[in-house]
């Protein structure tokens, strides 16, 4: 996979801070539970709508230099899936942004359940890509002794 290594790089950078929004939104945290004066953290859904719409942007720059590189076909295919799920977060984001707004019928939870079920297949299909690429990168690096 000749010139893949920048392309990565900064698919591995984005991945970081996807990754980041991803835990600041589903991790556990007792800030997030107790509604407690000061200790209650509400969580940024527009802010990480803006982020992750920036990151999209990134990734697809990337994924596109990757369609176009002969072969990088599992580089293409995993950041394309990483697309997908960041995009799905975004979705999700921008209808929880929305519905913080005051409205709050805009989100239903029965919307809100197809989104977040839709969101982890994305999430676990760009997690077997990110496996193979890996193994596949691992393995041309034993093969050519590096």
């Amino acid at each position: 996979m000749p010139g893949l290594s920048e392309e990565l790089i900064r698919a591995n950078a984005i991945l970081g801070k996807y990754v980041a929004i991803h835990d600041a939104i589903f991790k556990f945290s007792w800030r997030k539970t107790l509604p407690i004066p000061g200790l209650f953290k509400a969580i940024d859904f527009g802010a990480h709508c803006k982020d992750l719409g920036r990151l999209a942007s990134k990734l697809a720059a990337i994924s596109s230099a990757l369609k176009a590189e002969s072969g990088s076909l599992e580089a293409y295919q995993y950041t394309a899936a990483l697309l997908e799920a960041v995009q799905a977060l975004r979705e999700i984001c921008g209808r929880f942004d929305e519905k913080s707004q005051g409205d709050l019928s805009k989100y239903p939870m029965a919307e809100y359940n197809a989104n977040l079920k839709t969101y982890e297949g994305l999430m676990n299909k760009c997690q077997a890509l990110g496996v193979a690429l890996n193994r596949r990168i691992r393995d041309e690096r034993v093969q050519s002794g590096g």
